[in-house]
This record gives structure tokens, C-alpha cells and sequence, in this order.
């Protein structure tokens, strides 16, 4: 029999080698129907199912065959290597640690060990594993150090990470990729300019990396630098025109420049090559909040779209949750956010944090936050429980929402910026809402309620969401104003002579459809002018663009005053200088406006055709100045005019704003929470009482 099956076996390899894989399979199979534990047959068939990316099955006959020879540290290492490869990192330590019990100086299986640990999470170990490899004979120093550099990065010792990049610098000055990655490092670590140099030199050696071009385009726009990065974005796609990255990139920085329509464009261009990025696809709906075509209709279709795109298809992942239809227990109310910060939403919730009552609400706050500011240290005092979620996807924290029992989760984003919105498909919370930072319906199906008031969604405007509006009795939200704002001053014209108008919104906001009537204002007080506040007109490029606008309109530069980026303080304070604001459209201020009204200046608006386009409408009915909500381009100018002609009533109206609204809802944070806590009841027992949960 063992001469028979050796026989066998050496037929079996000699088919193998020839490529008759189906016949040298037969054999294999007949020898281990006779000798199930026939170790060479395991390895020779788990190695021919590899070849035939029969994945599943050759992972099956080698762990065999290793359970028969364990000793084998070629095939355990080739196997652990495979697990890697399909991202199974357990089983693939599991095999790299049996081989250095083994052989502890196996350098190329510590260094794969600690590639694995990093994977897992367990940073620490890894880099003691990979540190570890670098000692051993044989090791492959360049490519440790490069994971080493990685794993030090994300255990935030970006120091200990750049001298493992700058040896093997030493060693290999041209390489792109390290010199690439070291570059992003400086950046990271403020050190800008060393940073730029590093992108510099990698491309003075490889001009044609798309990646490089792409992130020095990132690196300049992160400096206002958008004619710069606009470049350098064109470049990197003129390069590889199917750049997903760089077209989405490219968007964004023409967003910047003021550039909405052109930004639509390219958005549509990159989810044309990426149809599966609901990033890209939130950046596009939010774009198209500015233009001015847009229509309530057409923004909701989007969002429906970005709904079957992207949430829908992950129905039915999670079982149903089964909470306690009790509708008078306490709650457990979910926050979702990644502008747990210095932002409007860190603004905006302060007040509810501070104010819930903690006998009937249970607070969790799941914070995707890159850096803490005083704003989050607030909200984290103020919460029950405080998780951390950057690092999570979204089926892992849907799975820890669940966990938790959250009965009402709230995501607090909509469309904007690093939002979680296709979290929410998988239902992880048996009732889930927007609000906050919203500023449009979401087109979710699985969100239930849009938290709004009556002038955000006046009655008979339910069409225009996918969600049910969710009116509280005042506004949709509520103000902190912070600690530093500086005192109201005189009112400027009294001291210069002329009337000075402002806008500090972002540029985005200001077309040039905007531009125009704010000309029409401008020629009708003839001595008036402009002041704008906005990151953009750092940038010279966008500077001109937005003076020839208003030179279009015979609006000479001289009336103009286009500043860049303040501090938030200064900017405050910027507002010393300003008689009245003028809201923009189609999307209108929100945090802008009640930062404006804080300061002493009076908003006029265009209330919008959707929600965004309310935003100051809200806030103005709340403090109880609705004759500065107009409702026509014509009523719009007459209003703004009109509030320049009796100086004195403009005076006292500033000295008196901030006392106005510090009495108004506005920044009354514990009615404003006692009504959203009444609102949250209230769907509650509606869904204890049309919900019937069933025990499994």
C-alpha cells in the first residue's frame, strides 16, 4: 500500500507540474480517500487549490497537513501569508506566532506578525514586534522601518516615525513613496514648509505621481492656497484621469473659490468613476444647496437617490431592535457627530447637554472628533457616556449602538461634512433623527423625524422631506454664544459717515446671482460699502474673481473690503465695523446670523424655497425682528435700504439686540431642551404604541 501510494503520489506531482491540475487532483483526493492523514497529498492538493483560487478549500487542506507536520515553516508561513492577503489577521498571527515559538529569529515572520498586530488594532504590540524584526539576521530594514513609521503614526509618535522614514532616506533618497509618506508626516506635524519641500523634491525625481500632485494640492488648499491646489488637482488628473480622489478633491476646492456650479460638475464627474462614495455624494447635495435653480423637488430627489445608492441595500443586516415598549421609562438618547468641537453644532448642543434631564434621559454621545477643543471637553462633561468612533466603521458601531440599547439615536450632520448617514441603514436604534446640524431632508428612509420648527417647514411643506418634520414650538435649534465674545460697540456710521453692510458667511454661500442685488443695495445708498470676511479671499485668485463680479455690477473695489480668515474672536469683533448684514441665498446664515445678532447687527434675508434657505427666517421671527424676513429680491433691497435712513433707530436697535435675545428662545437652552425632551416622549409613546416587539 505504501509503495502504491508513493507511486501515486509522484504521478499526482508530475500531472501538477505539467499543469493537468483536474487529473493530478483526482489522484490526491483517491490517495487521501485510502490514507486521510497522507500529509504530502494535504499540502500538494492545498497548494493546487490555491493555484486554482479555490481560496476556502486550499486553506482547509493545509491547515490539515499542518496538523500532521507542524515543523513545515515554509507552508505555515505561505499559509499565514494567504490569511493576511484576505484580511483574516487572527488566524494569520496565529500562524506567524506558532512559527516563532518555533524559531524566534525568523525575521520575516515577526516583521509579517507585526504588520498583523497593527491590523488587529493592537498598536503597541506591534510596534514592539516590528522593532523586534529589526534586530534579527536577514531582516528587510527598509520595509520594516516603513511599517514601523506606520505604526508609530498611529500610536501618535510622529517624531519616532520620521527617523524610521529618514533612514531608509539615507539609504534610498529616491524613493517616491517614502519620501511621499514623510512629506503627509511634517504636514501632519505643522511643519508645513519642510513638508512642502519633501512633495517638491519627490516630484523634481517623479513628476508623473498623481498621488503627489494630489496631496501637495491638499497641503495648499489647507493653506488657502486655492489657485495653488487647483493646479496641482488639474495636474494629478491630467495625469490619471480616473483619480477618483483627486476629482472629489478638485470639487472641493472650487467650492472654495466660489466656483458652486463648475464644483456640481466635477462631483457628478468623480461619482461617475466611484458611484459608491456617499462622501462624494453628500458633497454634491450640499453644492447644490447653493445654487440658485435648485429647488426644493430636485434636492430631495438627489437625497432620495443618495438613499437607494448608498443606505438602502444595508436593510436587514441587524436584526430589528427589541427595546422595552414601555412609553414612561427613562430613554437612552443617542448623539452622532463628528462636530463634537469648536463648530456650530458644539455651539448649538451645549446648551441641550447642559439643560437634559438626566432622570428621564439617558445621554450617549458616539463622537467621531479628530481633535478635542474646549467645546468637546464641555459636551463630554455633560454626557453620561462618551465614545470615540473615528476608528469605527459603521457596521461595528451600529453594533455598539445596539449594545447600548439606545432608544432614540440623533445624528446631528445631515449632509455636512465626515456625517455617518449610511450608519443609520442599518437601524441600530429603533427611532433615529436629524437635527442640529442639518440644513435639508436627508432622503433617508430609515431616518424617522427631521427636528425643525414652523418656519423651517411650514405647515403643508411635508413633501419636501423623507423624514416626518419634528416642529418644536420656537426654533430648531438653540445658541451658546462663547465666553469671549467681545462687548457690542456704537454703531460704526455714526463715527464714519457712511454705512457699512457685511457678510462674514462662507463664500460659497455668495453667487453670483447674490452679488448682484447686493449691488442694487449698494448703488441705492451710494456712499455705503461692503465688508466680507471668508477663508477664500486669502486666496487672490478668488479675491479677484468675487471683485469682478461686483465690477460687473459698476461696483468699484474701492467699496470693497475682502478680508481673510480671522480668529473667531476677531471675527467677533469684526462686527464693530459692521451697521447692517446682508443674509445670502439661496442658503442663508445660520450660526453666521446669530453671531451677527449677538454682536448688535441686524440681518436682512430672502427667505429661501427650502429648509437651509430658512435658516435666518427662524432666527429672526424667534428674536422678534420678522420685518427683516423678506420675501422678494425687490423687498430685499427696499428693506436693507431702509434700515440705513434713520441712523438713530439703528443705534438703539444695536445697543438693544444682544439684551433682546439673550430673553429670546434663542438662547433660552433649558426651555429649548424641555421641549425637545417633550418632543422625543412623544414619538416615543407613538412608537410604544404602534410597535408590537416580538421575543425571539
Amino acid at each position: 500500500m505504501v509503495s502504491d501510494t508513493s507511486t501515486l503520489f509522484a504521478q499526482a506531482m508530475g500531472l501538477q507540474q505539467q499543469g493537468d491540475l483536474a487529473r493530478a487532483e483526482a489522484i490526491y483526493q483517491h490517495i487521501l480517500a485510502c490514507v486521510p492523514r497522507h500529509y504530502p497529498s494535504l499540502r500538494n492538493l492545498g497548494l493546487l487549490y490555491l493555484d486554482q483560487d479555490k481560496t476556502d478549500l486550499g486553506i482547509d487542506h493545509l491547515e490539515q497537513a499542518l496538523l500532521q507536520n507542524p515543523a513545515d515553516t515554509p507552508i505555515r508561513f505561505m499559509l499565514a501569508n494567504t490569511l493576511m492577503g484576505l484580511c483574516r489577521m487572527e488566524a494569520a498571527a496565529r500562524h506567524f506566532q506558532a512559527i516563532l515559538h518555533r524559531d524566534p529569529t525568523h525575521a520575516a515572520a515577526t516583521y509579517h506578525l507585526g504588520l498583523t498586530l497593527h491590523a488587529l488594532g493592537d498598536v503597541a504590540a506591534a510596534i514592539t514586534t516590528l522593532q523586534r524584526a529589526l534586530q534579527l539576521p536577514g531582516a528587510d530594514r527598509e520595509h520594516i522601518l516603513a511599517s514601523l513609521g506606520m505604526a508609530l503614526r498611529s500610536a501618535d509618535q510622529p517624531r519616532d516615525a520620521e527617523i524610521c522614514y529618514r533612514e531608509i532616506l539615507a539609504r534610498e533618497p529616491n524613493n517616491p513613496h517614502i519620501r511621499n509618506t514623510l512629506a503627509l508626516l511634517l504636514q501632519k506635524m505643522g511643519r508645513i514648509e519642510e513638508a512642502r519641500q519633501e512633495f517638491e523634491t519627490t516630484l523634481a525625481a517623479a513628476p508623473n505621481l498623481a498621488m503627489t500632485w494630489n496631496n501637495l494640492a491638499i497641503l495648499c488648499r489647507e493653506q488657502g492656497q486655492y489657485e495653488q491646489a487647483e493646479h496641482h488637482y488639474r495636474t494629478a488628473l491630467r495625469l490619471d484621469p480616473n483619480f477618483f480622489e483627486a476629482w472629489n478633491n478638485l470639487a472641493i476646492v472650487l467650492g472654495d473659490m466660489g466656483c458652486a456650479r463648475e464644483a456640481v460638475e466635477i462631483y457628478r464627474q468623480a461619482l461617475a468613476i466611484n458611484p459608491a462614495s456617499a462622501r462624494t455624494h453628500s458633497n454634491l447635495i450640499m453644492n447644490l444647496h447653493y445654487l440658485p435653480e435648485s429647488t426644493a423637488a430636485t434636492l430631495l430627489a438627489e437625497c432620495r437617490r443618495f438613499n437607494q445608492q448608498h443606505v438602502a441595500p444595508l436593510a436587514g443586516q441587524l436584526p430589528p431592535p427589541t427595546p422595552d415598549p414601555d412609553p414612561e421609562r427613562p430613554l437612552r438618547i443617542g448623539y452622532l457627530s463628528v462636530d463634537f468641537k469648536h463648530h456650530p453644532v458644539g455651539f448649538f448642543w451645549q446648551p441641550v447637554m447642559a439643560a437634559h434631564d438626566k432622570n428621564q434621559f439617558e445621554i450617549f454621545c458616539y463622537s467621531g472628533v479628530l481633535k478635542s477643543d474646549w467645546v468637546t471637553q464641555r459636551l463630554q462633561g455633560w454626557a453620561d457616556h462618551w465614545q470615540p468612533v473615528r476608528e469605527m466603521d459603521n457596521l461595528s458601531l451600529a453594533h455598539r449602538i445596539r449594545r447600548d440599547g439606545i432608544d432614540i439615536l440623533v445624528e446631528l450632520g445631515g449632509h455636512t461634512e465626515g456625517n455617518r448617514l449610511p450608519l443609520l441603514g442599518y437601524r441600530p436604534a429603533p427611532i433615529q433623527m436629524t437635527a442640529g446640524g442639518h440644513f435639508s431632508t436627508t432622503g433617508l428612509e430609515v431616518i424617522d423625524y427631521l427636528v425643525c420648527d414652523r418656519f423651517h417647514a411650514p405647515p403643508g411643506t411635508e413633501n419636501e422631506f423623507s423624514e416626518t418634520p419634528l416642529r418644536l414650538p420656537d426654533g430648531y435649534i438653540c445658541y451658546a454664544p462663547p465666553y469671549y465674545a467681545p462687548p457690542v460697540t456704537d454703531l460704526p456710521a455714526l463715527a464714519t459717515g457712511y454705512i457699512t453692510f457685511g457678510c462674514f458667511n462662507n463664500q460659497m454661500k455668495i453667487t453670483p446671482e447674490v452679488v448682484a442685488l447686493w449691488a442694487q443695495i449698494l448703488h441705492r445708498v451710494p456712499t455705503a460699502r461692503l465688508v466680507m470676511h471668508t477663508r477664500g479671499f486669502d486666496d487672490q485668485k478668488t479675491r479677484e474673481r468675487y471683485l469682478e463680479w461686483f465690477r460687473l455690477q459698476a461696483i468699484d473695489a474701492s467699496r470693497l473690503e475682502l478680508g481673510g480668515l480671522l480668529s473667531h474672536q476677531n471675527l467677533l469683533a469684526a462686527y464693530g465695523g459692521m451697521d447692517v448684514a446682508l443674509d445670502p441665498f439661496p442658503y442663508s446664515g445660520g450660526l453666521t446670523t446669530l453671531e451677527a445678532l449677538w454682536m448688535g447687527v441686524p440681518v436682512v434675508t430672502l427667505q429661501g424655497g427650502y429648509f437651509c434657505g430658512r435658516h435666518s427666517s427662524s432666527h429672526l421671527h424667534n428674536v422678534d425682528l420678522a420685518w427683516l424676513v423678506t420675501r422678494s429680491p425687490e423687498e430685499y433691497v427696499e428693506t436693507a435700504v431702509k434700515l440705513t435712513n434713520n441712523l438713530e433707530e439703528l443705534a438703539r436697535l444695536r445697543h438693544n439686540l444682544r439684551v433682546r435675545m439673550g430673553r429670546s428662545p434663542l438662547c433660552d437652552g433649558s426651555r429649548y431642551t424641555r421641549n425637545l425632551e417633550t418632543a422625543y416622549r412623544e414619538v416615543w409613546r407613538h412608537w410604544c404604541a404602534n410597535t408590537q416587539i416580538t421575543s425571539v
